[in-house]
């Protein structure tokens, strides 16, 4: 199951993610993205980050050698 939350925010609050697979470092499976997530500063920047973690995301999701 992929699901994917949209939210809304006015505060300077950047959600802690590993540099590597870019999940959240406190909780396993999610990946925060985007402006609401703090690594974008908008629609142009948040579509590039969304894209990185899509293909992040597919990738393990993709069984090793396929």
């Amino acid at each position: 199951m992929l699901v994917g939350v949209e939210s809304r925010t006015s505060s300077p609050v950047r959600v802690p993610r590993d540099p590597e697979t870019l999940q959240s470092t406190s909780l396993c499976g999610l990946y925060p993205t985007g402006e609401g997530a703090g690594y974008a500063g908008g629609i142009v920047s948040a579509a590039l980050d969304g894209m990185r973690v899509a293909e992040r995301v597919a990738s393990a999701l993709t069984p090793s050698g396929a």
